[in-house]
């Protein structure tokens, strides 16, 4: 069954005049069939883009939250260059031995503000760690590594007053150690003071090998 061009009315196939307007059908009648076509083929045409459409503010959304989520756990946190070449590891950390299952160092030595590394061998390991003063006076301890970047076998370096990840150029105070860890923070390490001294345990640095 098809229409007429004109007046839309329902004609047979082969007719050659509209019974309702007259009208010469000539080539200008319209098949059902081929009209229901070209309305799904345009229909079709939105399909594609309006999936990519939502693709696109599905992957903004979602980036714009992850950026959020990653601010509000980092704080505000100063970020510098990553430094990935081979040497980015410390190498003048000084050699450190256990005696009766501890590992002293004299706490005039890591006084002045700046990031001490140290190596304690173990396990066929080199763990590296560093020690630092805060501003306030206190001593904090960490190791040469942190959970998300210890892949990378980079560890830390010193930029001004702060201890940044090699990996991911991220910065900490030495006042962050020990308040947040997970992610990027230094993994810290357990000490105590014993006169003059600063006090680790072997069997705590022995732990942090899993990380080197």
């Amino acid at each position: 069954m098809n229409r007429c061009g004109k007046c839309g009315s329902k004609v047979k196939e082969q007719t050659k005049f509209c019974k309702s307007c007259g009208s010469d059908l000539s080539g200008a009648a319209t098949s059902l069939n081929d009209k229901k076509a070209r309305v799904m083929s345009q229909e079709k045409t939105w399909v594609k883009p309006a999936v990519i459409a939502s693709i696109v503010v599905m992957v903004v959304v979602g980036g714009l939250l992850f950026r959020d989520f990653r601010a509000k756990r980092m704080g505000n946190n100063p970020q510098f260059p990553p430094h990935r070449d081979a040497s980015a590891r410390t190498t003048s950390a000084v050699p450190v031995i256990e005696q009766g299952g501890e590992v002293k160092i004299p706490l005039s030595n890591v006084q002045d503000g700046n990031a001490h590394f140290f190596s304690y061998a173990a396990g066929g390991k080199n763990i590296t760690f560093f020690v630092m003063k805060a501003a306030d006076g206190s001593i904090r301890t960490a190791f040469d590594a942190c959970v998300a970047c210890n892949h990378a076998k980079l560890g830390y370096r010193q930029e001004g007053g702060l201890v940044v990840c090699n990996n991911c150029g991220m910065g900490f105070t030495p006042a962050q150690i020990g308040q947040v860890t997970g992610g990027c923070n230094p993994i810290p390490v357990n000490k105590t003071t014993d006169g003059q001294m600063l006090v680790l345990k072997a069997k705590d640095l022995e732990a942090g090998g899993q990380y080197f």
